[in-house]
């Protein structure tokens, strides 16, 4: 009898064994607390992503994209946000700094400290007398993190919600990627970077929920695919364990056209996605609508991105399939709002022709629900 009753014991201490093994995905990436990670799907780099910056039709594709993954799968929060008057302006918000505060986006591609960002954006002084920096967003969030450049002979700041406690840190050290976790936060209460003081670099905020999608844009209208893949390597590996992006959608090369043959935006192809591909994250290549004019070099880039999914198994859809496949035939359809851009209409029929290819690949449709798991 009481070797019936050990066996017994062993077979249920074997299955409670086999239970407790079994590992969601996320915590066998290292993010243990799954509970309070969205999913992050990451999308850019240039003006078939973000919209254009200065036409006079500005509409994107993601303007319907991210409502209506959310209405399926919940809103995850703004996402990464950089410190860029330009990204507010597009997006909403409220951006104010003071006067010894100026903007990366004004500064070269490959200057430091554009070279060190996530995408050339955020807030720099070399001289800081006590300046600050206001953020309101427009979307409700729980929980949020500040990125920061740690750098030789940094100075300091103190970062906070208005009427609450703030938190000193000093930047000084090795160059690395600083992130400051920031208390839950509740209302509608304003980001307070306050007192900065010396030499200081802020990228900018990652703000979330405990649950949901979300989608944050990276680059803006007019970047090139060049400049993304000269950005400091090991720094964008350092973003990307920090931020953990479950999915990229990558649309970019249109402003390369000119500068890049079909070899070397395969080589900076290759470069600025490889740490996206090492990191975990999948990546979706899109080809983008065909534009008035020479379509020759985009139609050379097309055969690279078809390519590299087919090399990296990467996912593939074509912006010219959804609108048409030459310009004449788009802008016939009504779906161009210049020799280049999509319009609103143009711009909602890309947005639900990603969205029917993520539906119907089991991979995309079961990584977006993840958000989900218990």
């Amino acid at each position: 009898m009481k070797k019936w009753l050990m066996l017994l014991i062993a077979i249920l201490a074997i299955g409670a064994t086999l239970v407790v093994g079994v590992v969601h995905p996320r915590l066998a990436s290292g993010n243990k607390d799954v509970s309070s990670q969205p999913v992050l799907v990451m999308a850019g780099i240039d003006s078939l992503t973000n919209g254009p910056l200065h036409a006079a039709t500005k509409s994107r594709y993601l303007d319907d994209f991210i409502p209506r993954l959310k209405k399926r799968f919940g809103d995850g929060g703004p996402g990464y946000i950089p410190f860029d008057s330009r990204y507010f302006s597009q997006d909403g918000g409220r951006l104010w700094y003071s006067r010894h505060l100026k903007e990366i986006n004004d500064l070269p591609p490959a200057a430091p400290p554009a070279l060190y960002s996530l995408d050339m954006k955020g807030l720099y002084t070399y001289h800081g007398v006590r300046d600050r920096a206001i953020i309101r967003l427009n979307d409700s969030w729980k929980h949020g993190k500040l990125f920061y450049l740690i750098h030789p002979d940094g100075g300091s700041f103190q970062v906070g919600y208005r009427g609450g406690p703030f938190k000193q840190v000093v930047t000084d050290g090795p160059r690395d990627l600083g992130v400051v976790p920031l208390p839950e936060h509740r209302g509608n209460r304003a980001l307070v970077i306050r007192r900065i003081n010396g030499k200081v670099i802020l990228f900018g905020g990652y703000f979330y929920n405990d649950r949901g999608v979300i989608v944050s844009r990276i680059g803006q209208g007019g970047d090139q695919l060049a400049w993304f893949a000269g950005l400091n390597h090991t720094m964008q590996e350092k973003w990307l364990a920090a931020l953990k992006p479950d999915l990229f959608l990558f649309n970019g090369g249109m402003n390369d056209r000119r500068f890049l043959s079909a070899s070397e935006y395969k080589t900076a192809l290759t470069r600025y996605l490889d740490p996206f591909r090492r990191s975990g994250c999948r990546i979706v290549v899109i080809i983008p609508n065909a534009i008035f004019g020479d379509n020759r070099p985009l139609q050379a880039y097309s055969g690279v991105l078809k390519n590299y999914a087919k090399d990296y198994d990467t996912g593939l859809v074509s912006n010219r399939k959804a609108l048409g496949a030459t310009f004449q035939i788009a802008q016939k359809r009504g779906y161009m709002a210049d020799h280049i851009h999509p319009n609103a209409a143009g711009s909602r029929l890309i947005s639900r022709h990603m969205y029917r290819y993520l539906m119907s690949h089991e991979e995309y449709r079961s990584l977006l629900a993840d958000n989900k798991w218990d």
